[in-house]
């Protein structure tokens, strides 16, 4: 008598619809959306190439230079900045939805590269007034200069710290909204001649700036990163 239990489908037939499946669970997964962002300041004397969680990004960012906020999906993110000759350095950043992180590329010990953060230290500007820091990223040439500032209610020069050291960034200063300026003189002087200046430096009510010295071939320069 003829079995009455069902044929069953063959091994190619079930391996298909397990693949076919599986490529379905694939293309439902969520694609990371770009919530937050990463910039970078290129603080060595060669252009550097960067990656985030691996993926390339940009590549040749010039020295002494600073990218616009490069787009990532927010939580915790690894950054590598790689050189032209091949050396990396990493580091981990936090960002959070709606906020950009500053990474910088910089010479370490013995000139190897390294990497660091330029801290989000949450610093809240109160409505009516302005901040500014300044973070040290000259490697060479400002070893015997100090840098100083004049802001919008008071226009005589002023040290921004001292000592300030190579790869130190001030805590944020406070001022009325309006220009500030940042300058290198040289060091044990109240402030002139000056030798490498911001220029002007607008911050409006409410809003706070960095501004980062940087050598270009010894040759002393800002950047200004609006956050």
């Amino acid at each position: 008598m003829p079995s009455l239990r069902p044929p069953r489908p063959a091994v190619p037939a079930l391996l298909a619809g397990a693949l076919i499946a599986a490529a379905c669970n694939d293309m439902l997964d969520p694609i990371p959306v770009p919530d937050a962002g990463v910039r970078v300041v290129n603080a060595t004397q060669g252009p550097i190439d960067v990656l985030v969680d691996g993926v390339p990004v940009l590549s040749g960012l010039p020295m002494a230079s600073v990218s616009s906020a490069l787009g990532v999906a927010s939580g915790t993110r690894r950054v590598q900045l790689r050189a032209a000759g091949g050396a990396t350095a990493e580091v981990s950043l936090d960002v959070a939805s709606g906020r950009a992180l500053t990474a910088a590329a910089v010479a370490g010990t013995g000139g190897a590269l390294a990497a660091q953060v330029l801290a989000d230290t949450g610093s809240i500007v109160p409505a009516g007034k302005s901040k500014l820091r300044v973070s040290h990223l000259a490697a060479t040439g400002a070893s015997a200069v100090e840098i100083f500032r004049t802001q919008p209610d008071f226009q005589t020069p002023i040290r921004i710290m001292t000592p300030f050291a190579y790869r130190e960034t001030s805590p944020y200063l406070q001022s009325e909204p309006g220009t500030w300026e940042v300058f290198v003189a040289p060091a044990g002087s109240s402030g002139s001649p000056k030798v490498a200046t911001s220029g002007p430096v607008q911050v409006p009510s409410g809003e706070r700036r960095t501004v980062v010295l940087l050598d270009s071939a010894g040759v002393l320069r800002f950047r200004v990163i609006q956050e």
